[in-house]
């Protein structure tokens, strides 16, 4: 239980630097240099306000210096990695698969950044997916070499291919969109993002991802338009759909799989 703890508080940590990566990468920023500051009056910020989560409402929702308002993201991010750090020791033993665990904590983290940042900025950054990318691929490869067993397609060339299905496909939609509205359907990084899923989930993960992924987007967009808050046409951000569609597939896979075959084929 206690490294369940462990896990939740590293977790938090590291949502704080995901954090700063949310916040700079859309501006073109470096997320290392300078240190951490308050957006608003540029001053440094001390240990005290730097505490994840409890310094948020410490600070009452303020900066300490200038009293600007801090966007309640902050808290948000850092609570929702520990709970992926804490829940993906619980669906994953760590003790048997520790390469795993460690890969699915980095999938988890980037795939938090491009979800508030297409949230926020209507951008999926490149860095993020590309290097989730070259990440699955090698990740993929280590465990064809060392630990598949068969049956089944070895990991990296599901990978390889999932990534290839997931560019090629969104390619093809994206012409496709442009070609029967005259504008552009999806976004560059949305492409790179479903390539990014087919080379760190592999070809099945990453299909499962993608139809859960349109299956909320179309759930989510009902109401607003029903409503009137949104409009045919109007460009939505589609990368959080997908990035809950990922973390769908990445814990209950095989449940949904076999629901779905069941219910195909069950008697």
């Amino acid at each position: 239980m206690l490294y369940l703890v462990f896990l939740f508080i590293l977790g938090t940590v590291v949502g704080s630097f995901l954090n700063v990566c949310i916040h700079r990468l859309p501006r073109g920023e470096s997320i290392i240099f300078p240190a951490s500051h308050c957006p608003a009056c540029a001053k440094a910020l001390g240990v005290l306000d730097l505490i994840p989560v409890l310094g948020y409402f410490l600070l009452r929702g303020k900066c300490r210096y200038c009293g600007a308002p801090i966007s309640f993201r902050y808290p948000l991010v850092e609570f929702l990695t520990g709970a992926l750090f804490a829940g993906l020791a619980v669906s994953l033993p760590v003790a048997r698969f520790p390469i795993d665990f460690i890969f699915y904590l980095v999938l988890s983290s980037l795939l938090l950044v491009i979800f508030f940042t297409d949230l926020e900025h209507q951008v999926v950054p490149d860095s993020v997916s590309v290097s989730g990318i070259f990440l699955g691929i090698f990740f993929n490869y280590l465990k064809g070499v060392f630990f598949f067993k068969g049956p089944g397609l070895n990991p990296f060339f599901s990978s390889v291919f999932g990534m290839l299905l997931g560019y090629s496909l969104f390619y093809l939609i994206a012409k496709l969109g442009r070609l029967a509205f005259k504008k552009e359907a999806l976004g560059e990084g949305d492409i790179y993002l479903a390539a990014f899923l087919g080379a760190a989930l592999g070809w099945e993960g990453a299909l499962l991802a993608v139809f859960l992924g349109y299956l909320l987007a179309g759930i989510m967009l009902l109401v607003p338009l029903v409503l009137g808050k949104v409009k045919f046409g109007q460009e939505v951000p589609f990368g959080p759909a997908l990035v809950v569609g990922a973390f769908l597939a990445l814990f209950f896979k095989h449940q949904i799989l076999g629901w779905y075959v069941n219910f195909i084929f069950g008697g």
